[in-house]
């Protein structure tokens, strides 16, 4: 969905954008279309696999997106009781940049701290950021499993580069992506929290 003119005195008309988004996302389980109910039910298991084994979540994102994953990480600690781990720490951020360049400033911490069977959720409104990519791979030699969520074009890197699980939103607004992946997240971890199935 291009990006479009909304009418000053209709709101109303962005909510609605952001609603035919939504309802429209494509999702992959391992590299192939799929449902969004299907990948939810991808989502659940894998998330009963890491509670089970005791293995971690980790998150990273940028911007926007990086407040989302602190914010979901603690959802998904505190409704659905598995270890969830955003790394957003400034001392530890800046740090990283500054020594290894901001392509890194994840993907360095995370190659030391992650594990075979943890899983990434990795966050890129445009699909094409660099340090969100660099963890991606990482996550792939390490025998990690990946959920992505991208948006803007589905030519994007992110969606386009192999996943356990991915997520596209088709808008190039910003705030209907950004939002749009939060609400599909927490669609996820509030759908299992109420059910009690973990």
């Amino acid at each position: 969905m291009n990006q479009k003119n909304f009418n000053i005195n209709k709101p109303s008309e962005w909510m609605n954008c952001l609603s035919t988004v939504l309802n429209k996302v494509e999702t992959k389980i391992e590299g192939n279309i799929s449902s969004f109910d299907e990948s939810y039910l991808y989502c659940l298991n894998l998330f009963e696999k890491v509670k089970a084994s005791g293995n971690r979540v980790w998150w990273v994102g940028n911007g926007g997106s990086a407040a989302m994953c602190s914010h979901l990480s603690q959802d998904l600690m505190n409704k659905l009781k598995i270890k969830s781990l955003f790394l957003n720490d400034p001392a530890l951020i800046t740090c990283m940049a500054n020594d290894f360049g901001y392509e890194n400033v994840y993907s360095k911490p995370l190659n030391l701290m992650a594990e075979p069977n943890d899983i990434l959720i990795a966050i890129s409104s445009s699909g094409n950021s660099q340090n969100i990519l660099s963890c991606v791979q990482l996550a792939k030699s390490k025998d990690m499993k990946v959920i992505s969520l991208s948006g803007f074009s589905n030519e994007n890197k992110l969606w386009n580069t192999y996943s356990d699980i991915s997520f596209y939103l088709n808008s190039q607004l910003y705030g209907i992506v950004e939002v749009g992946h939060e609400a599909l997240i927490h669609a996820i971890i509030e759908t299992i929290f109420i059910n009690q199935k973990l």
